[in-house]
């Protein structure tokens, strides 16, 4: 069986890191709403498994607040490593 975590426990964390998102029941899913976007296939049984909370993290953006609110769940995302360019020498 996978991991899972329940949906109170996504619904606090949505209300922290999405606010003003909407829940709807549709015939077999939940159908969430943010920004602009619509998740329509956030499952209806509870618990709910933690893959199906990545993907709606990573659909809305919200992976850095995500990831204080359920850290056993969303990894955080390490900042973008800057490589320096490398000196091209030109053959004479």
């Amino acid at each position: 069986m996978s991991a899972s975590t329940s949906l109170s426990q996504v619904l606090k964390m949505l209300d922290e890191c999405a606010p003003g998102y909407t829940i709807r029941l549709a015939n077999h899913s939940r159908v969430i709403h943010f920004g602009g976007k619509v998740f329509p296939t956030y499952p209806k049984h509870d618990p709910t498994e933690n893959g199906h909370i990545r993907k709606l993290v990573r659909f809305f953006g919200i992976e850095e607040c995500a990831a204080k609110h359920l850290p056993g769940v969303i990894k955080p995302t390490a900042p973008a490593q800057i490589v320096p360019p490398t000196k091209v020498t030109k053959k004479k």
